[in-house]
């Protein structure tokens, strides 16, 4: 297979492994476009970029409706924000909610996890933030920039072997989780 040759695309690594397209390694599903009709006091909250930033807040909808359990997400989930300011906006995130329904702009991520490690994904796509922010950046309009599906097919990147990932995410998990704790306590002590 003939890869990107644009350095912004074909992801440099100084690991040992086989080269793929970022989009084969996970199944990218978009959220719904939610209109007014859908919206209603309590309910399950509808999950947009503003919420993975900063939580649900006074400006959160919640709808009653049920929708396709593809856009239905869990705690745990992975969630990829592809548009809005690209220094802010674009990024990874893990859910951390019992439940919600995805809105528009926001990718459920499920990586093939006989590929690649959940958490290794995780990691990686955190890592590639720097060339989504860049890419972002090439296309903003009015202050909003997008990484788009056929961006991420041109993305390749080297996946290490199975043991490899496992290797590698248990030396970064446990500092990722104390950075998470962290930034909790912080935030319970701003409250």
């Amino acid at each position: 297979m003939k890869f990107d040759d644009n350095s912004l695309y074909n992801i440099k690594s100084s690991l040992d492994g086989k080269r793929y397209p970022l989009f084969d390694l996970a199944t990218w599903k978009n959220g719904l476009a939610f209109k007014k009709i859908h919206i209603s006091e309590t309910g399950v909250p509808v999950i947009k970029i503003a919420e993975l930033n900063n939580g649900i807040g006074g400006t959160t909808a919640y709808t009653q409706q049920v929708f396709s359990e593809d856009v239905h997400i869990n705690k745990g989930d992975l969630l990829f924000s592809w548009s809005g300011n690209p220094q802010t906006s674009i990024d990874i995130f893990r859910f951390n909610l019992e439940e919600g329904w995805l809105n528009q702009h926001i990718f459920k991520v499920t990586p093939d996890e006989k590929v690649i490690d959940r958490n290794y994904f995780y990691f990686l796509m955190k890592n590639l933030k720097p060339h989504f922010t860049q890419i972002a950046t090439n296309k903003q309009t009015t202050g909003l920039g997008h990484v788009t599906i056929a961006d991420i097919k041109r993305m390749s990147v080297i996946v290490p072997s199975l043991p490899v990932q496992k290797e590698i995410v248990s030396y970064i998990k446990p500092i990722d989780d104390k950075i998470e704790l962290n930034n909790a306590i912080n935030n319970n002590l701003a409250a």
